[in-house]
């Protein structure tokens, strides 16, 4: 009986070991493990911290390379209108000392008076040639095109040169002053000169060498051709009007070339 009751002690000493085993199990380990778990929370925010201070400290440092170029880009700006600035002032200054001198008498009224009417922009009158180019009302031969029968820019355009070639100092189209500027173009059954149209007959005037212009006139074939076309008269005259030209004068693309000012 003593042994029995030896043994049920130690049965009693065991099952209350392992129970008490069991009981103090989570009190060991569970604030080791709520440790742990706040050591990975605290690492991983300040891992968070740190690539947020890092992104703001690249933003900042973008920001300011940006102002930096910024800054650069104006300061170019700046330095080469500066320089424009001064370049154009330079010019003023000379362009304002010859300016001076035009109005201190400097200048000849001559070159002025011709290099206006090189221009065109005076009524002349002289010697020189008329040339009447009119439709032929019949054709020259049976079934001859009615477009044949017309005057065309071509012809005008030739005669012009032709005339320029040999000694005209100013010409005129139905009282429009041919210069630089001036188109010549077919529209229908009339021709537009400088803008304005104009209808047969149409008279050439050139003021210039009355006998070299003639001559061209009479030896050009291709006057002598059209002549069975069309009608064309010219004839030599001892005062020539030529008209000054009335329409814009400025040019749209052309500049005056700094190297001959």
């Amino acid at each position: 009986m003593a042994r029995a009751e030896t043994v049920k002690t130690v049965e009693r000493a065991g099952m209350a070991g392992m129970v008490g085993s069991g009981v103090r199990h989570p009190a060991v380990w569970a604030p080791r493990s709520r440790a742990w778990m706040a050591a990975v929370v605290a690492v991983v925010a300040g891992l968070l911290m740190f690539g947020f201070v890092q992104q703001m400290r690249v933003e900042a440092l973008l920001a300011e390379t940006q102002r930096v170029r910024e800054g650069q880009a104006l300061a170019y700006l700046v330095e080469r209108n500066t320089v424009q600035t001064m370049a154009l002032q330079s010019r003023l200054r000379v362009l304002q000392a010859r300016l001076a001198g035009v109005h201190s008498g400097h200048y000849h009224f001559g070159h002025l008076s011709q290099a206006l009417n090189l221009a065109g922009l005076t009524a002349v009158a002289g010697p020189g040639v008329t040339v009447t180019l009119a439709d032929n009302p019949h054709p020259s031969f049976p079934g001859e095109p009615s477009q044949m029968q017309l005057v065309h820019d071509v012809y005008v355009l030739h005669i012009v040169g032709l005339l320029m070639a040999n000694g005209a100092t100013a010409i005129a189209i139905s009282g429009q002053r041919f210069m630089a500027t001036t188109a010549v173009f077919c529209s229908g059954p009339t021709i537009r000169v400088n803008g304005v149209t104009e209808g047969s007959p149409f008279v050439i005037a050139a003021v210039g060498s009355r006998a070299a212009m003639l001559r061209a006139l009479q030896q050009d074939p291709e006057v002598q051709g059209w002549s069975y076309l069309i009608q064309i008269h010219y004839q030599a005259s001892a005062n020539v009007s030529v008209p000054a030209f009335g329409g814009p004068t400025a040019f749209r693309y052309a500049v005056p070339d700094p190297q001959a000012s």
